[in-house]
């Protein structure tokens, strides 16, 4: 079974949501304790976390250009989970450029803490797409409005090629999107945000699928 290159994101995303919470887990210990080695493996975990972190944000900007978006809720909660964790990464470089030559401060626990909390949001709004509107999704119908563009092999000649270059489309594309978000020229559509209106799941039916009345007696077995 080959990986596709809009498979990349979901594989490599667990990386940053579990370095970037113990890095500030660890800042944390270090500023209540004093104690220099936790500084020094908080600033190790930045690092590592951030890096990771700019890789899956490629790897995310280049599967927006992979899938389909047709359906304007899927395509605006793609837009928020991407805007979302660029702001975060920014963050997430400003502070591991900060603790390079710092010890950590409780101000810049409660930064990294804030962003630990908005990143659950966005990793949210990312499981929403997928198991509740079937972004990504290969079996989905040719005809539907969500699923996938069928990208390159993620191990193929041409999966370098692409991956830069959805990456670049995937930014025009964020960021046309955000301009006409905030211009008020394309409002979010019903439901982007995960919560809310147009969220809500149609309720289960309780009336029998077939009607009793038609159905006609079972025969009796001969003795």
């Amino acid at each position: 079974m080959k990986m596709l290159l809009h498979e990349l994101h979901p594989a490599v995303i667990h990386t940053p949501l579990a370095l970037l919470p113990t890095a500030t887990v660890a800042d944390v210990i270090a500023v209540t304790t004093g104690d220099r080695v936790w500084a020094k493996v908080g600033r190790r975990l930045w690092v590592a976390g951030t890096l990771s972190a700019l890789f899956s944000g490629l790897a995310g900007l280049a599967a927006s250009q992979e899938v389909k978006l047709e359906e304007p809720r899927a395509r605006d909660m793609v837009f928020l989970h991407g805007l979302g964790n660029a702001v975060i990464t920014l963050g997430a470089v400003g502070v591991t450029l900060w603790r390079l030559g710092r010890a950590p401060s409780p101000v810049q626990c409660a930064l990294g803490l804030a962003a630990n909390v908005a990143a659950v949001y966005t990793a949210t709004l990312g499981g929403k797409m997928v198991y509740e509107l079937g972004v990504g999704i290969n079996p989905m119908p040719v005809e539907g409005s969500v699923g996938t563009l069928k990208g390159p092999p993620l191990l193929s000649r041409e999966a370098p090629k692409a991956l830069i270059r959805d990456a670049v489309l995937g930014v025009r594309w964020l960021l046309g999107r955000a301009r006409g978000l905030f211009s008020g020229a394309q409002p979010l559509a019903s439901g982007a945000k995960g919560f809310g209106e147009g969220t809500q799941v149609p309720a289960v039916t309780s009336e029998p699928l077939v009607d009793d009345a038609t159905l006609s007696p079972s025969p009796r077995p001969l003795i």
